[in-house]
């Protein structure tokens, strides 16, 4: 089975990529801004599991047994599973959802309910690694949540969010469609960037040590994501270090 049809992963082909219809949820409604049903929808579907593990797996490399690592926007807890299966960390899942939150602590972890953007909130202890896979572009005020985070890792903080500047991305505007990058609801995406932006955004947030790792991008065989993240990667990962901290 290929890295993009593996069970648990929702997967599409370069052609829908470009020229299919955007998917929309089956409800019409408010959109529930908690994610209980966000979570609900996404662990009936079966789409949560692999994406999530794919993610874990491109930053094992930087992760030392007995680390301690808050995976902000923990989900179900697949990141933090990963990482304590190869390496032997100390796990702490973050998120806003009860529902989220008893699946990751029903997985051994410590867990927090804490909502960084809102006033007064903060991360109540310092970490060797900081997790954010696929949550600042659900965030209006991810300003906010990042300044927060300023001096509460030690060693990385990993981030990943979809590349607007990604080749289908830009074919598929080419063809007057926007750029499809969540997975059931529109509404999930408020934030966009292309890697340049990003790394921008960072720097003017106070981020200065920051390296661009493509984790995913088609067509997947020829691995043009790892050269060339900025085009070809549609998932990237952002490795933030501390002022001082040396690129492995």
């Amino acid at each position: 089975m290929s890295e993009s049809r593996r069970m648990g992963e929702k997967g599409r082909g370069v052609f829908r990529e470009i020229f299919g219809e955007m998917p929309l949820p089956s409800k019409t409604g408010v959109f529930d801004t908690s994610y209980e049903t966000y979570w609900e929808e996404r662990e009936n579907t079966g789409i949560i599991p692999e994406p999530a593990r794919r993610r874990a797996r491109g930053i094992l490399p930087f992760i030392s047994a007995g680390d301690t690592v808050l995976d902000i926007g923990c989900g179900t807890g697949e990141t933090l599973e990963v990482i304590r299966q190869a390496t032997g960390i100390e796990g702490t899942g973050m998120d806003i959802s009860d529902r989220a939150l008893s699946s990751v602590a029903s997985k051994g972890f410590a867990t927090l309910s804490i909502d960084l953007t809102a006033e007064g909130a903060y991360v109540p202890s310092v970490f060797d690694h900081i997790v954010m896979f696929e949550v600042i572009e659900h965030i209006a005020d991810a300003e906010t949540m990042l300044s927060k985070l300023q001096g509460r890792f030690r060693k990385n903080l990993f981030i990943t969010t979809p590349n607007l500047g990604y080749i289908a991305h830009r074919l598929r505007m080419l063809f007057g469609r926007f750029p499809v990058t969540y997975m059931l609801d529109p509404r999930e995406h408020v934030r966009y960037w292309t890697t340049r932006d990003f790394r921008v955004w960072l720097s003017w947030l106070g981020y200065t040590e920051v390296y661009v790792r493509g984790l995913r991008g088609k067509p997947a065989s020829l691995r043009l994501y790892r050269a060339f993240p900025s085009l070809w990667a549609s998932e990237v990962l952002y490795v933030v270090r501390p002022a001082g901290v040396e690129q492995e």
